[in-house]
């Protein structure tokens, strides 16, 4: 058998799966853990530290330690300057991926004499858009990986669910995780997987949870958390994850942590869920959206799974099971995500497991227009190239004529955005800039020439636009 591996890149923690000798899909310890903290740092000597050590450090050493970096791989401006070298978040996510990914070369080349890991599939948010993923592609390459897919973490969970089940359903899958928020809609039918809606938030998750409780202890001792020390910041951070995870289990716990002297506070489950209560709110709105967009009731669901390390809080099982109406059910939480990622990757080895889900079609979670003259609108606006919940490999075609007489080329603008509208005005913050984008052709032309527009994104989530006037081509990546 080939060897094929998923990897579950995660805003808090990260693992990596595959299916062994045994047709078994198992989770690959690292360091004696089944999950490596996704923390980066530097020593004094500017020596990198990933994992369990570097996340320790955020205590002592907080100006050099990085956590939570996948809630940026948005933001193209985002940077860390560490012992005067800069990092964006692709370096560090790479960093990430390379430990994991060298961790467990040297457990499967100690036990069983394999090569080291190579091709593998990561999972990213439902609700990334082309340059979180591109970027998440391109961290596996800077790592030394053979990305051969990127698939959404909710569809990566229901293939592990989903491989042995035998009935047709419609499954929705609520996927909170330690930064981010996901819902998608499938359809299982005769062994194949089908996504038929998706939405979330990627600035969503158990994090914010924690951050509650932060302010929950601050608003106690009558301080702000930014007049910490940025060590101070770090333990407070540390205990309140540490309160979270205990009040799963515990009606009661103590923050201890720095401020002016060592601090104690109390905090119940019931005033943890009261300060929280916004926030899985927002995810049952997320909920609606996605079931909106799959245009399915609640009584159309057949079954909700829960994954993502946050879904362990008690409040987040009863508030499901009470908007559906049924019990939802934990489905290995923590290792759903890089078990379906290993379940993908090993497709391209048939036969690899008895019962095995064929992942089908996929959903996007973005719109991608252009910016065009509207005489409908008499003014400029962003016109749909590809709707926001069209199937994910996707090609279209479209028509468009040059805007004056005398033309010879056209300056394309791109834009990504959250709207469902096939016309929108013009906003800067969705533009993808970084590219100058245009076909010249050198001759003028009359007004209302033709011009052709061709749209595609690829099972990457990559989008391409190919355009062709009077001869003159080109294709553009819009992503930067």
């Amino acid at each position: 058998m080939s060897e094929f591996y998923g990897i579950d890149l995660g805003t808090t923690y990260s693992c990596i799966a595959r299916i062994n000798s045994d047709d078994i899909v198992e989770v690959i310890q690292v360091k004696g853990s089944l999950f490596t903290p996704s923390a980066v740092a530097f020593d004094d000597n500017n020596q990198l530290i990933v994992g369990q050590a570097a996340k320790k450090n955020i205590t002592n050493d907080a100006k050099n330690t990085v956590v939570l970096i996948k809630r940026e791989m948005s933001n193209l401006d985002y940077k860390r300057t560490i012992n005067g070298k800069t990092y964006d978040p692709v370096d560090i996510s790479s960093f990430i991926l390379k430990e994991l990914v060298d961790e467990a070369n040297k457990k499967l080349a100690n036990e069983e004499g394999l090569p080291p890991i190579y091709d593998v599939v990561i999972t990213v948010p439902a609700y990334f858009g082309t340059i979180e993923c591109e970027r998440t592609k391109e961290a596996g390459e800077r790592a030394g990986l053979n990305v051969l897919k990127l698939i959404s973490e909710p569809t990566a969970a229901a293939l592990s669910y989903g491989r042995k089940q035998k009935s047709n359903k419609t499954l929705l899958v609520y996927d909170l995780g330690g930064g981010t928020f996901d819902v998608s809609i499938l359809k299982f039918q005769n062994y194949i997987a089908d996504t038929i809606a998706c939405d979330g938030d990627h600035h969503l998750g158990g994090a914010d949870w924690d951050k509650a409780i932060v302010d929950f202890a601050m608003d106690k001792i009558n301080a702000s958390f930014n007049s910490l020390s940025p060590e101070e910041q770090g333990m407070l951070m540390q205990a309140a994850e540490e309160a979270k995870i205990t009040l799963s289990n515990s009606e009661s716990t103590t923050l201890t942590f720095s401020c002016k002297g060592l601090q104690n506070i109390k905090i119940t489950r019931s005033e943890f869920e009261s300060i929280t209560a916004r926030l899985l709110n927002d995810t049952m709105s997320i909920v609606d959206r996605a079931l909106d967009r799959a245009n399915k009731t609640i009584s159309e669901i057949d079954e909700v799974i829960l994954v993502g390390g946050s879904c362990y809080m008690p409040m987040v099982k009863e508030a499901v099971d009470k908007k559906f109406g049924k019990p939802s059910k934990l489905v290995d939480p923590n290792l759903a995500v890089a078990k379906g990622a290993a379940l993908y990757a090993s497709q391209n080895d048939k036969g690899y497991v008895d019962g095995g889900i064929t992942f089908g079609n996929d959903k996007g979670s973005r719109g991608y227009g252009m910016y065009v003259w509207s005489d409908k609108f008499n003014k400029f606006v962003i016109q749909t190239l590809i709707n926001r919940n069209d199937d994910k490999v996707i090609r279209n075609e479209q028509y468009f004529s040059t805007l004056n007489d005398g033309q010879t080329r056209i300056n394309f603008r791109f834009y990504e955005y959250e709207s469902d509208e096939n016309y929108l005005d013009v906003n800067e913050d969705w533009e993808l800039k970084g590219k100058e984008n245009y076909i010249d052709w050198g001759h003028p032309v009359p007004k209302g020439t033709p011009v052709k527009i061709i749209s595609s994104r690829d099972s990457n989530g990559i989008v391409k636009v190919f355009a062709e006037c009077q001869g003159a081509t080109g294709e553009f990546v819009i992503v930067c």
